[in-house]
């Protein structure tokens, strides 16, 4: 089993075990956005530490919705968004609104051929 396929087998694993206990909820999000930013904001996480918390995220919705189409736009997609909303480093602000949850809804449609 290669790198790639043993990550993928880990990241359905602790979907299923997330979804088990059910911590999908948006207060769960809210308080993991609020303490990277209180760690950052303390010095302890770093820049490289924050992009493999998002890179996790990206990995479990990517498992979540696994019969997205075209998969590279969709991860473009939700890197920009998640980029939105986790703060930056020495509190700069977003590069990018996150923008109308009906556009990320429409753009989602678009991938997964409905």
């Amino acid at each position: 089993m290669n790198a790639i396929t043993q990550c993928d087998a880990a990241a359905r694993e602790r979907h299923r075990t997330l979804d088990f206990i059910g911590l999908r909820a948006h207060a769960t999000t809210v308080g993991l956005i609020q303490l990277c930013e209180e760690l950052l904001n303390a010095g302890i996480l770093t820049p490289d530490g924050l992009e493999r918390i998002k890179g996790a995220i990206r990995s479990e919705l990517t498992v979540c919705n696994a019969r997205v189409g075209n998969r590279t736009t969709f991860d473009d997609t939700l890197r920009r968004r998640l980029d939105a909303i986790f703060p930056q480093v020495d509190g700069a602000p977003p590069k990018e609104p996150v923008g109308p949850l009906d556009q990320f809804e429409d753009s989602l449609i678009g991938y997964n051929g409905a």
